[in-house]
């Protein structure tokens, strides 16, 4: 699952679209939601990590991950 870091801006949320649409996984808005937030909803939508595209100076930057685990424990990659 791609998600962005909070109040990214455009350019940055068209990219996290494109990687996620070239990987094959879900896009999810970020809005207000928490890291433990985006983590349960990878869990319910069956997916196993969340890249969280970041932003460096309102330009993408680099790419965090957090790990999901079946019991819904999660942690940075």
């Amino acid at each position: 699952m791609f998600t962005t870091s909070r109040y990214a801006g455009p350019a940055t949320r068209r990219m996290a679209r494109k990687l996620a649409e070239e990987a094959g996984e879900p896009f999810v808005a970020r809005g207000k939601r928490t890291v433990a937030q985006l983590a349960a909803l990878a869990r319910k939508m069956g997916e196993e990590r969340v890249s969280i595209l970041e932003e460096r100076g309102k330009t993408p930057g680099k790419t965090a991950v957090v790990r999901v685990s079946e019991t819904g424990e999660w942690e940075w990659v």
